[in-house]
C-alpha cells in the first residue's frame, strides 16, 4: 500500500515554489490567471452595519490571524502547497485502488496546472482553502470506501465539517455523510450498544460543530442592528427567477409577484436560442433580483423587511411553492445544472450581439442594463474560447453519464464494487452542490472550476475500464 512519505512533502514544496515563481513572475502565465484578488491588509473581521447580510466569518478570521504572523507572499505559497499536497493525497489513494498510474497522473496534473484553479491559490479568497479541503475530502472518501473503519470515518467527518465552516453551502454534502454514518453504525460488528451510542454522539458533535462555531462568530461580531439575511437574499432571487406563475396573495408574495411579472415580460421580448435563453434564466434573472446588484425595488424590500424572521419567512415561502409546483422547479433546476456544467456564462460574439440588441427594449431599466452589460463584458474576454470549451465540457459531461450508467450496472451485479460506489458518490456530490449553487445563486465559472474535481472523479469507473 502506497503511503505518504518525506519525499512526497519535498516534492510538494519544490513544485509549489516553482508554480509560485512561474505564475507570479512570468507575464504570459500570470495573464492566464485573469484577475486574482489579493489583499495585503486584513482588518479584524466585522460586518457592515448598513448591509443586509454578513458573509461567513471563519475565512475572514483565518486570513486576519495568518496576516499577523506571516506576509502575503508566504500565505500565497502555503495556499499553493495545500493545493498540491491535497492533490497528492488523492493520487496516493487512487494508486491504492489499482487504477492506471499514467491516467492518475494526468488527472492530477489537470488540477495543479490549470490556471483557473491555480488562480484561487494565488488569491485571498475562500476557494484558496475551500478547494484543497474539498480535495482532502475526496481522498478521505476514497480511503474510507477502500478501508472502512472508525478512524477513516472520523477523518472524513472532520474535514467535511471544516469544509462547511469555510463555506456554508457545503452543508448539502451532509445528506450523503449522514447516510454513510448511519449505514456504518448499523453494520459495525463487535461493538456494544454503549460504544455505538458514544460513536454516534462523537460523529454528531463533529458534524454539528461548524454550525455552532459560525453561530458564535455571528453572535459576537454581527452588530445587533445588522440582520444577517444571507439566506433570504439568495432565496428571494432564486424564487423570482425560477417561478413563472404568481404566488398566493400576501405582502411578501405581492412584491414577489410584481418581480415575476417583470421577468415574464422580459421572456416575451424575443424568443432566444438555447444558450442565450439559459443565460437569462440561470444568470441574468437571478442577478437582477439579488440585493448585491442594488436594484432599488430589491433594496427597498430588504429595508422594509429587515427583521430576524426574514430568513425563516423566505425559507417557508420557497419550500411551500416548491411543493406546490415541484415540476416547474425541478425542470429549471435541471436546466441550470446543465448550464453550469457547460459554462454558458461564456458566449460567442454572435450570442453577445443578439443579447445587446435586446437591451434597447424599454422593459430594461438602467440597473438591469448595467448588470447585463457587466456580465457581457466579462464574457467578451473569453468569447474566442467558446467552441473548444463547449466541446470539452460536453464531452466531459457525456463521459460522466456513461460512467454513471456503467457504475450502476456494475453495482447491480456486484454490491462490493468499490470503484462503482465511489463514482456514484462523487456524481451525487457534484449534482447536489451544483444544483444548490447554480439555482440558489446563479451560474458561474467559479462553481465549475471549484467542483470540477467531483465531476472528474465521477468517471473513476470509466477510467478503470
Amino acid at each position: 500500500i502506497r503511503k505518504l512519505n518525506k519525499y512526497d512533502i519535498i516534492f510538494c514544496l519544490i513544485y509549489s515554489l516553482a508554480l509560485y515563481i512561474l505564475f507570479n513572475y512570468v507575464s504570459y502565465l500570470n495573464n492566464l490567471l485573469g484577475i486574482a484578488d489579493v489583499y495585503n491588509n486584513f482588518s479584524k473581521p466585522s460586518c457592515d452595519p448598513n448591509a443586509y447580510f454578513c458573509r461567513p466569518l471563519f475565512i475572514q478570521f483565518l486570513y486576519y490571524y495568518l496576516s499577523r504572523f506571516i506576509g502575503i507572499d508566504l500565505i500565497l505559497f502555503l495556499q499553493i502547497f495545500f493545493l498540491i499536497f491535497s492533490t497528492l493525497l488523492i493520487r496516493i489513494q487512487l494508486i491504492n485502488i489499482k487504477l492506471n498510474t499514467w491516467i492518475i497522473n494526468l488527472l492530477c496534473l489537470s488540477l495543479i496546472i490549470n490556471p483557473k484553479i491555480l488562480k484561487y491559490s494565488l488569491s485571498t479568497m475562500e476557494e484558496a482553502f475551500y478547494l484543497p479541503c474539498l480535495l482532502i475530502v475526496i481522498s478521505l472518501l476514497i480511503r474510507f470506501i477502500s478501508k472502512t473503519n472508525i478512524k477513516n470515518l472520523v477523518y472524513l467527518n472532520s474535514f467535511l465539517a471544516l469544509l462547511l465552516l469555510i463555506r456554508p453551502g457545503a452543508a448539502v454534502f451532509y445528506f450523503l455523510i449522514i447516510i454513510i454514518n448511519i449505514i456504518y453504525l448499523l453494520k459495525i460488528e463487535n461493538k456494544t450498544y454503549k460504544i455505538k451510542t458514544l460513536l454516534s454522539l462523537m460523529f454528531f458533535i463533529i458534524l454539528l460543530s461548524p454550525f455552532l462555531i459560525n453561530k458564535i462568530l455571528d453572535n459576537n461580531l454581527v452588530l445587533k442592528k445588522n440582520t444577517n439575511n444571507y439566506f433570504a437574499m439568495a432565496a428571494l432571487s432564486s424564487l423570482i427567477a425560477k417561478q413563472k406563475k404568481e404566488l398566493n396573495y400576501d405582502p411578501t408574495s405581492q412584491f414577489v409577484n410584481s418581480r415575476i411579472q417583470k421577468m415574464n415580460n422580459i421572456r416575451q421580448v424575443e424568443k432566444l436560442d438555447l444558450i442565450p435563453n439559459l443565460y437569462f434564466e440561470c444568470m441574468i434573472f437571478p442577478a437582477m433580483n439579488h440585493v448585491i446588484y442594488n436594484d432599488p425595488q430589491i433594496l427597498n424590500f430588504f429595508k422594509n423587511n429587515d427583521s430576524i424572521n426574514l430568513n425563516k419567512e423566505m425559507l417557508n415561502l420557497y419550500v411551500k411553492n416548491f411543493f406546490k409546483r415541484p415540476g416547474d422547479f425541478l425542470l429549471i433546476f435541471q436546466q441550470c445544472f446543465f448550464a453550469n456544467s457547460l459554462m454558458i456564462n461564456i458566449l460567442t460574439k454572435k450570442e453577445i450581439n443578439n443579447i445587446e440588441k435586446i437591451l434597447i427594449h424599454p422593459i430594461f431599466d438602467d440597473n438591469d442594463k448595467s448588470i447585463i452589460k457587466s456580465f457581457l463584458k466579462n464574457s467578451k474576454k473569453y468569447s474566442f474560447t467558446v467552441k473548444p470549451v463547449r466541446i470539452i465540457t460536453i464531452s466531459l459531461l457525456v463521459a460522466t453519464f456513461i460512467s454513471l450508467i456503467i457504475s450502476i450496472k456494475s453495482l447491480a451485479s456486484n454490491k462490493n464494487d468499490k470503484i462503482a460506489i465511489l463514482s456514484i458518490m462523487f456524481f451525487l456530490m457534484y449534482c447536489l452542490i451544483i444544483v444548490l449553487h447554480a439555482n440558489l445563486i446563479y451560474v458561474q465559472t467559479r462553481w465549475f472550476f471549484t467542483y470540477y474535481p467531483l465531476m472528474m472523479f465521477s468517471n473513476l469507473k470509466l477510467i478503470e475500464l
